[in-house]
């Protein structure tokens, strides 16, 4: 692959592209240093190495930036996803396992929980759409392999994933946001703060989807 040096141009399409992905891999660790809110252009663009002004020639917004890095990292959930279930694994098992994917890369959460509110309403629709697809077609790819590992049709997988990414983020949210010490607490009202976010409510409500959706309820 051809190289490009930092304040040069990118000039062939080999250099465009790998100055893209040193901008994404960048834009990953720059996310991982500093969280989503301060998250900044200025700042990534030092960090890759290149000017603000040319991190514009490749993407038009800072959401523009963490919509190519989302997809990137569903893409990367996708493969893992698919390779992770075996055919005599119980839905508790593939439940868990399913938590465990979606928290082995910690950018997934704030991207994920702000994907429709704030970065495609800061995009292209042309850059929406193409995301759409992209995700629309690994979830297809994904309820393919499910399906018969999880007694399901291919509709009911495509649901079911749906269903399972969803209340992820609403167990993930509530355990990432809460800055309550619960150690102060009465037990009863310490397990009535945990249980909203708890590694194991994700689990018995997961089961408790796959459950609903194979019965056809």
């Amino acid at each position: 692959m051809e190289k490009v040096s930092a304040g040069r141009r990118a000039r062939t399409e080999a250099q465009k592209q790998l100055r893209r992905r040193v901008i994404l891999d960048s834009a990953n660790k720059h996310l991982g240093d500093v969280g989503y809110e301060a998250f900044s252009m200025a700042k990534l663009g030092k960090l890759a190495g290149v000017a603000k002004g040319t991190l514009y020639l490749y993407f038009e917004t800072r959401e523009d930036v963490l919509l190519a890095l989302f997809c990137e990292k569903m893409a990367v959930w996708s493969g893992r996803f698919s390779e992770m279930v075996r055919s005599d694994s119980s839905d508790e098992q593939f439940a868990r396992n399913f938590n465990d994917v979606m928290h082995s890369d910690s950018g997934i959460l704030p991207l994920l929980s702000r994907l429709d509110s704030v970065i495609e309403h800061n995009v292209s629709l042309e850059k929406v759409i193409q995301s759409k697809r992209l995700m629309a077609r690994m979830m297809t790819e994904i309820a393919e392999v499910l399906a018969p590992r999880l007694r399901l049709s291919v509709e009911q997988a495509n649901d079911a994933v749906g269903s399972l990414t969803f209340l992820w983020l609403g167990t993930a949210q509530m355990g990432a946001g809460s800055k309550l010490d619960t150690s102060r607490l009465p037990d009863d009202v310490r397990q009535f703060a945990e249980s909203f976010k708890s590694e194991q409510t994700f689990i018995t409500n997961a089961c408790r989807i796959l459950s609903g959706i194979r019965a056809g309820q």
